[in-house]
């Protein structure tokens, strides 16, 4: 990934995505807002007990940062599930929505993380984009596969020439679960190398990075087209938040996209 800062305020663009001057994109960091305290910092979220003015100001430094207005920015109100968005105007409202999908440009898709998957998808050929929200349950359940499959239904995407990025997110090294989410990721991954097993314990480390780029490449993404940002949200405080690290009381990082 790149790092870009401007007026102080510092966030991250995928290099592959960087190749396409028809898109604009970024992944947030923590750096350069004016929450504070525990949300100290760029917190994007409204759902965290931040002064909603306070998150206004910072979407709008964002705004002014990446030179993609904020009017033109739309988020869905995620629920961790498995449900899809087809956008057609910044003006559409997604309750109960994880992934969105748009082929008009001039509207900038996002999804909201502090420590799950942020997952861009470009199609070049056909000219559709889409922001995918891929926690744990959305992992498990494959939602970018099914993002891709309704990329392909509405608007004629080959997965072939897709363009994909995995963002900063909750590392292999220290994301923990128990043995019921075990069970699921067992269900639909198999132990191919995203399962870790934690001796003298009941738990394993899930490498969710590995899940989503294995969803990627068996939905028809080419190797060679995913990058992975390999960054961890929980390792590192003064750049991310986390939900894990700070047991839920932290704000949120956005990870967008639009075409231009």
């Amino acid at each position: 990934m790149i790092t870009k800062t401007v007026n102080n305020l510092t966030y991250f663009l995928f290099e592959n995505l960087l190749s396409y001057n028809s898109i604009n994109h970024f992944t947030s960091t923590r750096l350069g807002g004016i929450s504070t305290d525990h949300l100290s910092g760029l917190n994007l979220g409204y759902t965290v007990n931040d002064n909603p003015e306070n998150v206004n100001y910072n979407l709008e430094l964002l705004a002014n940062a990446t030179s993609i207005p904020q009017t033109d920015m739309i988020f869905p109100k995620q629920t961790n599930g498995i449900h899809i968005g087809i956008v057609k105007s910044v003006n559409d409202i997604f309750p109960d929505t994880d992934s969105l999908i748009t082929n008009i440009p001039g509207i900038c898709i996002g999804i909201r993380t502090a420590d799950c998957v942020p997952v861009l998808l470009y199609d070049p050929v056909q000219k559709v984009i889409a922001a995918v929200h891929s926690g744990w349950k959305g992992t498990v359940e494959k939602i970018s596969k099914s993002t891709i499959k309704r990329m392909t239904e509405e608007f004629g995407t080959d997965p072939k020439n897709l363009i994909a990025g995995i963002g900063p997110s909750i590392s292999p090294d220290v994301y923990e679960i128990g043995t019921d989410v075990i069970e699921l990721v067992k269900n639909s991954f198999g132990e191919n190398h995203v399962l870790k097993y934690i001796e003298t314990s009941n738990k394993a480390l899930f490498n969710l990075w590995e899940a989503n780029k294995q969803v990627l490449i068996e939905s028809g993404v080419p190797l060679n087209q995913i990058e992975i940002a390999e960054m961890c949200t929980y390792s590192q405080p003064e750049l991310f938040y986390s939900a894990r690290r700070d047991k839920g009381k932290t704000g949120r990082l956005a990870t967008g996209i639009m075409m231009i």
